[in-house]
């Protein structure tokens, strides 16, 4: 799944520092490049292959390093080196910097966060791919799918590597043990109701990861898939009443304690997979992603459940809306020496070279993925934890994704939210005023992101 990261102030100054140290000339940068471009025909007169260097998130043995030899093995001209960088504000920091240096720097790199992205597109760290796409002749619309697409001032900076589903997963054994079946068609008060009954000493019946964004942002993008934060009047959207609904829900559940303690799970950054896994809720707000750390019988030994999956709620049944969308976003380095080589490896991995990813728990981002072969993937030889009906159903339907192309005042507007929220949970602020306050502040943001 895509992670919802809390930028928080330490990581926003410090990429503004990077910035202002950038200077007049990598703003003027955005469109062009100061650096010429290398062609890999050129660099190969020289009887040394082009270099790459790929830099994300995802572990090497979860893909990447596959990925690699994959491509290295069939492309002599053109040699990959993978480089991962931790997906938090100081792992985002060291991207950025790395983005800014003259030695050693990617030529390729992953955005798991759309408003760190329009921070580094703005910033002139991003090339713009729409010629580069024409010359290694890639197939966007045939491959992803054009309208799954947002540009930047009418370029486009990104392609996305994966398709991110977000998915509620449980304890099978904590259903079988109330006589609840596994969700499929429901609602978020049906999600509400079951929380509670799901509880019991020493396990919480639900899981929403506090260090990402309340519950209200899932309520509202099953009601607004596209563009959920801003309302069609250009100002923000947490006036809807399906953001309240998922506020008031989420505090209902820490009211009735089927939710560990906000602050606990704020102060020691609570992930799902610890949680689930080693049996401490029933039932986790989580993502595709965490399909890896089911098959990880290390980290998790001697488990005697297995993991159910249900598509996340709705506001209303019937409906098929999914928050996740597509992730893994992968730009090329604007002051890159070899852009043309970068983007054949680009075209390769949407293509085919993804495929590598799904054993990590990433689905490819292509149209044309045999979904059984990804869900085969996906279980591998550890079938034994995994519901497989309850599986296959969530995996191989179709959704009406999240679409989000809007990025003005972002940043704040995710600040706003986070801030408010934990006082509206904590109780130190009524409902209303929280809202009120929230929206006033994302207003604000936008209007200044406009100026």
């Amino acid at each position: 799944m895509k992670r919802f990261m809390v930028l928080s102030t330490a990581y926003l100054l410090s990429i503004s520092m990077l910035i202002s140290a950038c200077g007049k000339t990598d703003n003027a940068s955005n469109n062009q490049t100061t650096m010429p471009s290398a062609s890999p025909s050129a660099t190969q007169q020289t009887g040394k292959p082009v270099k790459l260097k790929w830099w994300g998130g995802t572990p090497e043995e979860s893909g990447p390093k596959a990925v690699v030899d994959k491509w290295n093995a069939a492309n002599k001209e053109i040699q990959l080196e993978y480089v991962r960088f931790v997906n938090d504000d100081p792992g985002n920091t060291k991207l950025d910097t790395a983005l800014l240096s003259s030695n050693d720097a990617p030529d390729l790199f992953i955005n798991y966060n759309d408003a760190i992205m329009d921070r580094r597109i703005n910033a002139g760290m991003v090339e713009p791919l729409d010629d580069l796409i024409k010359k290694v002749g890639f197939d966007v619309d045939s491959v992803i799918g054009s309208g799954n697409l947002t540009k930047n001032k009418d370029k486009l900076y990104y392609l996305p590597g994966a398709k991110s589903l977000n998915l509620m997963l449980f304890n099978k054994s904590s259903l079988d043990a109330i006589n609840e079946p596994v969700p499929v068609d429901w609602t978020w008060d049906d999600y509400a109701s079951l929380s509670k009954k799901l509880t019991k000493p020493g396990q919480f019946g639900t899981f929403l990861a506090p260090t990402w964004e309340p519950l209200a942002f899932q309520t509202l993008t099953t009601a607004k898939p596209i563009d959920a934060y801003y309302a069609t009047n250009g100002t923000s959207n947490f006036q809807d009443p399906a953001f309240k609904k998922g506020l008031e829900i989420q505090k209902q559940l820490l009211d009735a304690k089927a939710l560990r303690p906000y602050a606990e799970g704020v102060a020691n950054k609570i992930l799902p997979e610890e949680e689930l896994l080693k049996e401490k809720v029933a039932m986790a707000f989580a993502g595709t992603y965490l399909i890896r750390y089911i098959k990880d019988e290390k980290a998790f030994p001697n488990r005697k459940f297995q993991v159910a999956f249900a598509p996340i709620p709705q506001m209303e049944k019937g409906k098929n809306v999914n928050s996740g969308g597509l992730g893994d976003k992968l730009s090329i380095n604007a002051h890159s020496a070899n852009k043309e080589a970068a983007m054949k490896f680009l075209a390769w991995y949407l293509t085919e070279g993804n495929m590598e990813m799904v054993a990590g728990g990433r689905i490819p981002s292509n149209l044309k993925t045999d979904i059984n072969k990804v869900a085969e993937l996906l279980i591998g030889d550890k079938g034994q934890y995994f519901d497989k009906a309850s599986f296959l159903n969530v995996i191989k339907t179709n959704y009406t994704l999240a679409v989000n192309p809007t990025t003005a005042g972002s940043a704040a507007i995710r600040k706003a939210l986070f801030e408010e929220a934990e006082k509206y949970f904590l109780g130190a602020q009524a409902l209303e005023k929280t809202i009120e306050v929230m929206k006033q502040r994302a207003d604000d943001a936008i209007k200044g992101a406009s100026k």
